[in-house]
C-alpha cells in the first residue's frame, strides 16, 4: 500500500479542519454560556434591586398606615367623647325642660283646670 503525498495531505487537512471545527464550536458554545451567565446575573441583580425597592416601599407604606391608624383612633376617641358629652348635655336639658313642663301643667291645672293631652308629661 502506497500512500501518496496528496492523500496524506488530504487526510491531514481533513483532520486539521475537523479539529478546527470542533474548537470553533467549543468557542461558540463558551460564548453562548458566557452570555447566558451575564444575562442571568443581570436579571438576578434587577430582581434583587426590585425586591429591595418593593420592601422599602412596603415598609414606608406600613409605617404611614400605622401613623394614620393611630391618628384615626385618636380622632375617633375624641369624637366619641364629644358625642357622649353632647348626649349628656342634651339629656340634662331635656330632663330640666320636662320638669318645667310638669310644674307648669300642675300650676295651670290647679289654677284653671288645664289638662295636657300628652300623657308623657
Amino acid at each position: 500500500m502506497k500512500i501518496d503525498v496528496n492523500n496524506a495531505l488530504t487526510v491531514f487537512s481533513l483532520l486539521f479542519m475537523l479539529f478546527g471545527a470542533v474548537y470553533r464550536l467549543a468557542q461558540v458554545e463558551s460564548n453562548i454560556n458566557a452570555r447566558i451567565n451575564r444575562v442571568e446575573t443581570t436579571v438576578l441583580a434587577a430582581v434583587d434591586q426590585l425586591k429591595d425597592s418593593v420592601n422599602g416601599r412596603l415598609y414606608t407604606i406600613e409605617k404611614n398606615l400605622d401613623v394614620h391608624l393611630t391618628e384615626y383612633e385618636g380622632k375617633k376617641e375624641h369624637y366619641d367623647y364629644r358625642i357622649h358629652t353632647f348626649d349628656t348635655q342634651l339629656e340634662h336639658k331635656f330632663n330640666r325642660l320636662r320638669g318645667l313642663i310638669k310644674q307648669l301643667s300642675g300650676f295651670l291645672n290647679k289654677e284653671s283646670g288645664f289638662i295636657l293631652r300628652d300623657d308623657e308629661y
